[in-house]
């Protein structure tokens, strides 16, 4: 029996602009989007992958705020065998990896995306990951 997909889509109107220092306004995004995300995870009792949900989440948010322009699209989704994570917005590049060091303050959300999730890629303007909810790898 197959599984519909269900999850939450939210709009976050930011208060900055890209490139400038977040906004003490647009800090607090991160950290509410992870209360949702794990209220989501555990409502869907998807208890073990709560803390990586909480990681991803804040990342791809950060992320987002920090390079996007205009507004912030958060998804979050469940299907029978995958939870996937979706934030966007407009930018005119594509989210990269770059090499980064345990010691880095800054500069590492798609280097973490890319050892936390089974699944990820990068669009223009966003990012995407999954978590298969199997526990195995990708």
């Amino acid at each position: 029996m197959a599984t519909s997909p269900v999850g939450f889509d939210v709009t976050l109107s930011r208060s900055g602009k890209a490139g400038e220092p977040l906004s003490d306004e647009d800090r607090l995004w991160p950290g509410l989007m992870r209360h949702a995300a794990r209220a989501h995870a555990t409502l869907w009792r998807l208890d073990h992958l709560v803390d990586t949900v909480d990681v991803l989440v804040s990342e791809l948010v950060t992320n987002a705020l920090q390079h996007g322009e205009g507004s912030v699209e958060v998804h979050l989704w469940r299907t029978g065998s995958r939870l996937l994570i979706e934030v966007g917005s407009v930018s005119p590049c594509v989210p990269r990896v770059r090499d980064a060091s345990p010691y880095d303050e800054n500069g590492r959300g798609m280097f973490l995306v890319t050892l936390l999730a089974d699944e990820w890629g990068v669009t223009p303007g966003g990012a995407w990951c999954a978590l298969r909810l199997d526990g195995g790898g990708a």
